[in-house]
């Protein structure tokens, strides 16, 4: 599943950056990737030459140890979570270098295969954007997704912030 999520964006960014970010929008990019392990060149390839300004990858299979050996050029790993006792799975957010971003921790909220997420907030001129990545598996319990959900939701919707769930 393929998101292009538009929310008004006002970043002032330097000409570097504007020749690979040119848009007054945000622009997310959400897949279901089913390990990202030698698929990052063909990743960017699809998006090329209209770069998004936040990559959303559910199902990218890495550990922790891995999750920092795989680079997106020109962007920074904005936050992640990753599976210790099972295989596959997970939840990665890249942003592209020109964003200030702050991570926000949901790991309490984490239960494997049950509800896998990893979020962070931009803040631009305009307004708040917290952007969520989520991952839950078909053997998933999907009561527990529901109410794990249910709580991050109460902690992260406010009346200032705009809200973008990706979710598989």
């Amino acid at each position: 599943m393929v998101v292009n999520d538009r929310v008004p964006l006002n970043i002032n960014q330097d000409k570097a950056n504007r020749k690979t970010l040119n848009s007054k929008f945000i622009k997310i990019f959400h897949q279901n990737i089913r390990s990202i392990r030698n698929k990052t060149h063909e990743l960017i390839s699809h998006v090329y030459p209209d770069l998004p300004h936040v990559i959303c990858l559910t199902e990218h299979h890495l550990n922790a140890r891995e999750v920092g050996y795989v680079v997106i050029e020109n962007y920074t790993i904005g936050a992640h979570y990753c599976r210790s006792d099972y295989q596959k799975g997970g939840a990665i957010i890249y942003v592209h270098n020109s964003l200030k971003f702050t991570n926000i921790d949901l790991s309490d909220y984490c239960n494997e295969k049950d509800i896998e997420i990893c979020a962070i907030k931009i803040s631009t001129n305009l307004q708040k954007i917290c952007i969520t990545a989520i991952y839950t598996a078909p053997s998933g319990n999907f009561t527990y997704f529901l109410r794990s959900l249910d709580n991050v939701l109460k902690n992260l919707v406010s009346s200032s912030t705009c809200l973008i769930i990706c979710v598989w």
